[in-house]
């Protein structure tokens, strides 16, 4: 009887940490997720979804040298598994055409903010996760090469990448599209 009570209390230790540990991490993954899919209601079937399998998988969850590395992949997988499954779903024809923000032309992007989220927005998916996760969320390279499924190098070009992409944006659309000397 006493190894069975220990045994529960152990089950709770784990679950309130794992609760816990979650709860802290609930608004990251609420972003990347919002990021990816771009829906607001999908987010958070999202992280309701991962709530459940990241407990099913909890042990190997909190051994990974990485856990908030870990669970921001899992949420990356699904946000791209719903977003394709969306996509295959909507039976209307798409054309697929390759949209371009013309930042230097918009006369009603006057807003930093708003010069700065559409930037970020018309990024490659691996580069707009990248500076996301380190310039939003604070992650480490290590850990952005493991959400991202690449390599630290590969994560820091990516970084460094959107970054000058963005600066280059921001320049353009702060002097008008002129060029400076």
């Amino acid at each position: 009887m006493y190894r069975n009570e220990l045994t529960k209390t152990q089950n709770l230790k784990t679950e309130a940490q794992y609760i816990e540990f979650f709860s802290e991490h609930r608004d990251t993954l609420y972003r990347l997720a919002f990021n990816i899919c771009g829906d607001s209601a999908e987010a958070e079937d999202i992280v309701q979804d991962l709530f459940e399998r990241v407990w099913r998988v909890k042990e190997k969850v909190f051994n990974s040298a990485y856990p908030r590395a870990y669970i921001c992949r899992m949420a990356h997988n699904l946000a791209i598994d719903r977003k394709r499954t969306r996509l295959r779903r909507q039976t209307f024809a798409i054309n697929e055409e390759i949209i371009t923000i013309d930042i230097d032309t918009s006369a009603e992007l006057s807003d930093i903010t708003s010069i700065t989220q559409r930037a970020i927005a018309s990024l490659p998916e691996k580069q707009r996760i990248a500076i996301h996760l380190r310039d939003v969320e604070g992650y480490e390279i290590e850990e952005i090469a493991e959400v991202t499924g690449c390599d630290c190098n590969s994560a820091r070009m990516n970084l460094s990448r959107a970054r000058k992409s963005i600066r280059e944006m921001i320049t353009n659309a702060m002097n008008y599209g002129v060029k400076q000397d």
